[in-house]
Parts: C-alpha cells; structure tokens; sequence
C-alpha cells in the first residue's frame, strides 16, 4: 500500500515571489533600453550607435508558451511593448538632439547622428520633423539653438566633409515649417543679430516660400530680392540698407506688394512698396487715394521700440562710377600730365557720351513718434500709425515715376536698386547721415 507523505513541518517554500523565472518565459522580453549618458561628442554618437539597436519590431512581445506548452494571451502584452519601446525612441531622439544643438559643429559627427534618429524615427513611426518643431529645449524649438549656438562664421568643411551644415539638415528634416517655427527662426536670427544668415534662410523655399503669384511671375531663373546691411562705424545708431529688387515694376503691378526683410541695430525691419486699395486701413487717419504706391517702414515682432529718422535713396543707375585715382576729371583742361591721362581723354573722346543721369530720388522717412513692434506677424498690418511709416511715392515727383514704362531708374532688366540710409534717433531738420 502505498502512503502518501505530508510536508513535514518546515518544508514548506518560503517567498516563492522572489524565486527566479523559468527560461521559458524571458525568451521573447526586449532587451532594456538603451542609458543616457551625459552630452559630449563620443557619448552622443554612443547614443545613436545604441538608438540603431533597439529592437526593429516594436511587437516583440512576452507571447511565449507557458509551462504546460499552452499559448498565453498576449495582444496587450503586445501593444505595451510597442508602445513602451517608441516612447523610449522618442526620449533617446530628443535627448540627443539637445546635445547637438549645444555643440553646433557637425564635425564632430552631428550629421551621422542626425541620420541615425532620422532613422529610428521612421522605424518607429515618430514625426522627426514634429520633434524638431516642438518647444522642448528649455522653452524653445531644437532649431531655435542650432541658430543660437551656430559657430561664427561657420566652420569651413573638410576635404573628407559634407558641405551641408547641421544648421541645414535640421531645416530639411523639419520641412515643412510652421507659422510658429517660422517665427522662432526669426526669433532666432535676431538674438543671435546674424542678419546674413537671416537672408540666406530667407532664400529657402522651406523658410520664405514665393506665393503662386510670384512663382508665376518669377519663374525660377530669377534670383531673389537681395538686401545687404552695413553699420557706420563713426556713428554707432546709423545703418544703411542696400536693397536689389527684380521685376521691380511687374510685381508691383500684379503682386501689389513687395516686402524686404532685415536685421539691424538688433531689430527685426521690413521695407515694403504696398499699393493701396480701396477701403484701406493700413495707412492710418493719412489715407492715400486707391491705386497709389506706398513706401513703408515698420518693426517686426520681438523688436524693442524706437525712435528712427531716415531717407531712401533711389540712384540713376547710368550715373558715373567714382573717377579713377589718378586721373583728372572730364572737365579738366590743359595738356595731360601722364600717359594714363592720356588714354583716358583718347577714349572719352572716341565713345560716345551717355545720356545726362538724373538726380537720385530721395524719399525722407521719419517718426513722429517711438516705432514699436506688433505682437505677432499676422497682425503687422493692423497696426495703429505709429507703428509704421508710410510715405506715398506721388509725394516725390521723381518717386512717383517708378510707376511708368522707361523709368530710368530702373536697370534694364526692371530691377530697382535703392538704399535706407537710417539713424535711430528722433528726426531734427535734416538726416544725420545724410
């Protein structure tokens, strides 16, 4: 007969909690996600290197058989592996572009690692471009500090070097933009009062894009416009803006505005030509008459209030360039004192002479009172009169011929070319820089 023994006592299992699991059941569980390290070069391309190895199949999940070969239910097991593993893509991706926009340089591997979250992010079904938009370093977006922190000048690349900047693989990953990205990078630009860079930005379809009426007008075989800015050393509240406008008359007349953009003296400007329409509220208690063309002056958001007084300046583009050094003026008389001077008289005597140039057209631009900022860019037109200057062209005879066919202002391929010679000051009798 056989008996059955009973556990003596003090055989019983004591915390079978804490017994280890059998091997069956730790086939199928990921492997731990990846650790942050702290920010520097080798750690944020460890990072990457790690990101690329994370399981590719976000469903790996604990659906192995149990103990007696029998199939446990694992769909939510499932999805929250999926969905745990993602969510740990996406911190690693951002905690790594936190590191490359504090250094800036893409020699030091930024560009791979860029890459390498691009990739993971596709793997995992993560918007990149969504990342780099969102404000998740310390308030701002990643493209925000990548201008900020943008080496001055930038860092020419090497033989073995890309020519992309990290500056522009960010920008190409984010395509397309937001309103508010767009205003970030604005934003950006004039913290960091990089207003070569705010043009070359300005140049990107992804930034600026051209509306469907200027792309028809333009094509794509004409540069854009062109503004140069440049500080008066002598007189540290003077700038001047050099301006290059294409097409200027044809956008003007089908566009009915044309906006330059710039940064100086730590502010963000527009210069635009507006024609007027009927019922327009954009000139304030001074309306022009519907039709007219209309020079204004204003302030763009994040730009701190000030007073300015200027003039724009319009050149006969047939005027003479400055005499050559050496060489006397046309009007001098007597025999040549060189041989230069010499060959200079031989040859104005045998071209003939240009047509007269005009004087420049000079259109005086100054606050009456402190120019202050709108809140946003959407409401830059709505703005009360002291917060823009306008001045209609027909104020100036010669201005209000940049209207008409054959104006000799005008290059012969319709480009205008004029100048803001401004000083941030309240006006007096006549311009300073003037």
């Amino acid at each position: 007969m056989i008996v059955d023994e009973r556990p003596l006592p003090g055989d019983e299992v004591e915390g079978w909690q804490d017994a280890p699991p059998s091997y069956e059941t730790l086939v199928d569980v990921p492997p731990p996600p990846p650790q942050v390290e702290k920010a520097g070069p080798s750690s944020v391309v460890s990072q990457a290197g790690d990101l690329l190895h994370l399981p590719s199949n976000a469903a790996l999940s604990l659906s192995g058989a149990g103990k007696n070969g029998a199939k446990r239910p694992s769909a939510w097991f499932s999805f929250g592996a999926s969905s745990r593993a993602a969510k740990e893509v996406r911190a690693t991706v951002l905690s790594l572009l936190r590191d490359l926009v504090k250094q800036g340089d893409p020699r030091s591997g930024a560009l791979g690692v860029l890459e390498s979250c691009a990739d993971a992010c596709k793997t995992y079904d993560i918007s990149l471009s969504a990342l780099l938009q969102e404000q998740n370093v310390e308030g701002h977006t990643p493209i925000y500090w990548a201008i900020i922190n943008r080496p001055s000048p930038a860092p020419p690349p090497g033989p073995e070097e890309p020519e992309q900047d990290l500056l522009s693989a960010i920008l190409s990953h984010a395509a397309p933009l937001k309103d508010a990205t767009v205003d970030e990078v604005r934003l950006a630009c004039l913290h960091a009062s990089d207003h070569e860079l705010f043009q070359r930005l300005k140049r990107l379809p992804a930034f600026s894009p051209l509306s469907p009426t200027e792309e028809l007008i333009m094509g794509s075989t004409v540069v854009g416009d062109d503004v140069e800015v440049q500080n008066i050393q002598e007189d540290e509240a003077a700038f001047v803006a050099i301006f290059r406008i294409p097409m200027f008359q044809r956008r003007m007349r089908i566009s009915e505005a044309i906006r330059l953009e710039f940064i100086a003296k730590d502010r963000l400007w527009e210069l635009a030509f507006l024609v007027v329409k009927q019922g327009d509220t954009r000139f304030g208690h001074k309306q022009p008459s519907a039709g007219s063309w209309v020079v204004k002056l204003s302030l763009l958001p994040h730009s701190p209030p000030t007073w300015i007084d200027s003039r724009l300046v319009v050149d006969d583009p047939r005027a003479p360039d400055s005499p050559v050094p050496g060489v006397s003026s046309p009007a001098s008389s007597g025999p040549p004192t060189s041989l230069l001077e010499a060959i200079a008289r031989m040859s104005r005597e045998e071209v003939p002479q240009a047509p007269k140039a005009k004087p420049p057209i000079v259109l005086r631009i100054r606050a009456r009172e402190k120019l202050t900022a709108p809140l946003t860019s959407s409401s830059r037109d709505d703005m009360p009169m002291i917060s823009a200057i306008s001045v209609p062209l027909q104020e100036n005879r010669l201005a209000d011929g940049l209207q008409f066919n054959g104006c000799p202002y005008l290059d012969d391929d319709g480009c205008l070319s004029a100048r803001l010679e401004a000083r941030l000051t309240a006006p007096g009798t006549e311009c300073i820089i003037c």
